[in-house]
């Protein structure tokens, strides 16, 4: 069960936010997406003269994705870019009037996620959220 009140504290008491998670099916895990729907709700985060508690905080997506970058574009495998797929997340920050910072990805997790690949990526995961 998800803590609303708990969680519509920390999101008001930090100015960048970053929604860390894998990639599934294309799209969030269920349990973020229930997140969303549970803790961004009318009159704190949109549309009241009360609400907007997400209104200029800086909101950011880190993912990881199993399958290789080059597989998420036009010509690819999917025939959709990461940020074609991740723009319902674009939209509702958007709509919530946060100052939405698009993403970092890893790619390709799980084909070849070894330790040395991993720790190889840090520098601009550290890059990416010193950027917010």
């Amino acid at each position: 069960k998800i803590d609303i009140e708990r969680e519509q504290q920390l999101i008001e008491s930090h100015d960048k936010i970053v929604f860390q998670f894998p990639l599934y099916w294309f799209s969030s895990p269920p349990l973020l997406k229930k997140w969303f729907d549970e803790v961004l709700t009318y009159g704190w985060a949109y549309g009241s003269k009360s609400g907007y508690k997400v209104a200029g905080k800086k909101v950011a997506l880190a993912l990881s994705a199993g399958i290789d970058e080059k597989a998420y574009s036009a010509e690819g495998t999917w025939r959709y870019t990461l940020k074609e797929l991740t723009a319902p997340f674009e939209l509702t920050f958007k709509y919530v009037r946060a100052d939405y910072k698009f993403f970092y990805a890893y790619y390709g997790i799980e084909l070849n996620a070894s330790k040395e690949r991993i720790e190889k990526s840090v520098p601009a995961y550290i890059d990416f959220i010193e950027s917010l």
